[in-house]
């Protein structure tokens, strides 16, 4: 079975459907043949609900099995796994025959990997550092320093998640173009130098972002008259601030967009006009701006943890010594002696617009882990690697 980057990227972003909810509008039919109007809308109904589900709920599975290192069976399939939380009927209406119900449902995705083998592994993330879109909008405050410390502040929100391995590269700024972000050419015709700074570290997936807006509602409430301090003093300015945060998730072996999300928040701003309090120090996350930043953040973490949680788990080879290959994972990403991978070959390839891609080949053998360091670790394969022409960075996967 071979995928392009766009076969990978279809894999990868179904997998990866979290568990938050979202309000979908649908229309459900079910035929008057029979003239039992309440048959029909219960009919109805159900059909709508089930096309909530499905529209919301989708996922790819991979089956695979292996007898002596050969895989066997190799089978990809859709499912759905959500369930409605919420639904209300919005309109109804007969049409040669036919009940039609328009109905708002609110569905709720269910994780869908609680058991698979991707999800015992901890996938590594590289955090880079967030760019600003209207810099001068940190001047209030002097955040400026925002790009580094919200890094930092994310890596440690992360870090309490368990299914992740999480390294900061805060003086990186992955998203340089913030107008077209996260889309962006290099010199190497990609859309992204994601795979290139994942490979630096080992990383299977990079995390950055950009600050869209950090703008305060009314400006006037933040001059130094002496109307406009008397109103502070008072309570009856707009000390209201906005905090827009864009998150991107590449994957990094193809470059590509695995999941992106804006958050906003807006909070009163009460830190003095002249305190140069600077991003996440104890004066700004004793403002309430600060506070509701500090908790977008966590959110944000939380998110992209349920995210990676069921993506398929992608290690790099990084050496081979006769039927011996050594990858860079081990025990700090759960790695144990005798889990099995599946062996993948890589390749690179250009699309009708030249733009560089990355090609999976599945070879249809199974890497079998012998020796666990903390950062790496090695296995053998029964075929011998030169005949299947295993090198250095193809991959092995665990689905």
């Amino acid at each position: 079975m071979r995928f392009n980057t766009f076969g990978l990227l279809f894999i990868l972003s179904f997998v990866s459907q979290s568990s938050w909810a979202q309000w979908i509008q649908v229309t459900g039919k079910a035929s008057l043949a029979n003239g039992r109007y309440e048959v029909a809308r219960q009919q109805a109904k159900e059909d709508a609900l089930q096309k909530a589900v499905l529209q919301f709920g989708v996922h790819v599975k991979s089956h695979q099995r292996m007898e002596n290192g050969i895989l066997k069976e190799d089978k990809v399939s859709l499912s759905s796994e959500a369930r409605v939380n919420k639904a209300s009927v919005d309109d109804e209406f007969v049409s040669k025959g036919v009940l039609n119900l328009i109905m708002n449902v609110d569905v709720v995705e269910v994780p869908s990997c609680p058991t698979s083998q991707a999800s015992s592994y901890k996938k590594k993330v590289a955090i880079l550092g967030f760019s600003i879109q209207t810099p001068k909008q940190s001047s209030l405050g002097k955040i400026q320093n925002i790009e580094r410390g919200l890094s930092g502040s994310l890596n440690q929100s992360l870090r309490h998640y368990d299914n992740l391995v999480v390294y900061e590269s805060s003086q990186i700024a992955l998203q340089h173009d913030t107008e077209n972000a996260p889309s962006g050419f290099t010199a190497q015709k990609t859309l992204s130098n994601a795979a290139e700074f994942a490979k630096e570290m080992g990383a299977q997936f990079v995390v950055s972002g950009v600050v869209r807006d950090m703008s305060v509602e009314d400006e006037s409430s933040f001059s130094n008259s002496y109307w406009t301090t008397l109103k502070r003093f008072s309570h009856s300015a707009n000390l209201n601030r906005k905090f827009s945060l864009e998150v991107f998730v590449h994957d990094g072996f193809s470059g590509a967009i695995v999941w992106q999300k804006n958050f906003s928040i807006t909070a009163p701003w009460h830190t003095d006009l002249q305190e140069k309090i600077g991003f996440g120090s104890a004066e700004f996350l004793s403002d309430d701006y600060g506070k509701a930043v500090s908790k977008l953040v966590g959110d944000v973490a939380g998110l992209i943890s349920e995210q990676l949680r069921c993506q398929p788990f992608i290690t790099r080879i990084s050496r081979v010594v006769g039927k011996t290959l050594h990858f860079s994972s081990g025990a700090s990403s759960g790695v144990r002696p005798g889990d099995k991978f599946a062996l993948y070959r890589t390749s690179n390839f250009y699309d009708s617009n030249m733009l560089k891609g990355m090609e999976l080949t599945n070879v249809k053998a199974a890497l079998t882990v012998s020796q666990v360091h903390p950062g790496f670790a090695s296995g053998k394969i029964s075929i011998d690697p030169g005949r299947l022409n295993i090198q250095e960075d193809d991959v092995l996967i665990a689905w």
